[in-house]
């Protein structure tokens, strides 16, 4: 039942992103309600304890990484309530594939624009300062040298990398 749940509710965030560019806070609260509901009805007040971990497992990461601009608002809350669907396992496996995923689309776009090359110097001199001189500098995501920011609906990546998770059969997700 959870892996309908989440698959239903991906599906909907999928589309409001990539036609809205926004994933609605009803959705995100009906997601989070439907989970908690979920984990109740499924182990009482230890499944709850489960669907709020798996909240917090979503939310908490995502919120950092909101913190230094690399996703939305919508994002973090998103995390949350799939963590609240799908438990802590399920929701920290989908976020490192989503992760990944949007690394392989970002590298494809950089790749495609005709300031890949200058982009790619400044990604490997930025890495390069981060191992040898610790300068958490580089870290701070905004506009640098004149050089926009790649930017796409991060569902775009979220829904292959939670797909790839629930084909796969994750720890967490029953």
């Amino acid at each position: 039942m959870a892996m309908i749940a989440a698959a239903l509710f991906l599906f909907a965030a999928f589309c409001t992103d990539v036609t809205r560019s926004r994933i609605p806070n009803v959705l995100t609260a009906a997601g989070a309600v439907a989970g908690l509901l979920l984990g109740l009805a499924a182990g009482g007040v230890n499944g709850l304890g489960g669907s709020l971990a798996g909240m917090a497992a979503g939310f908490l990461p995502m919120l950092l990484l909101y913190a230094i601009g690399a996703v939305a608002a919508g994002d973090v809350k998103l995390f949350g309530a799939l963590g609240a669907i799908g438990g802590a396992v399920f929701v920290l496996e989908a976020m490192a594939a989503s992760l990944l995923c949007a690394g392989l689309i970002g590298a494809g776009i950089l790749l495609v624009r005709s300031d890949g090359m200058q982009r790619l110097r400044a990604l490997l001199f930025g890495l390069f300062q981060l191992a040898f001189f610790r300068d958490m500098g580089v870290l701070r995501i905004g506009e640098g040298e004149g050089m926009r920011r790649i930017r796409f609906p991060f569902m775009w990546a979220v829904l292959p990398g939670a797909v790839y998770i629930m084909w796969q059969g994750p720890l967490g997700l029953g």
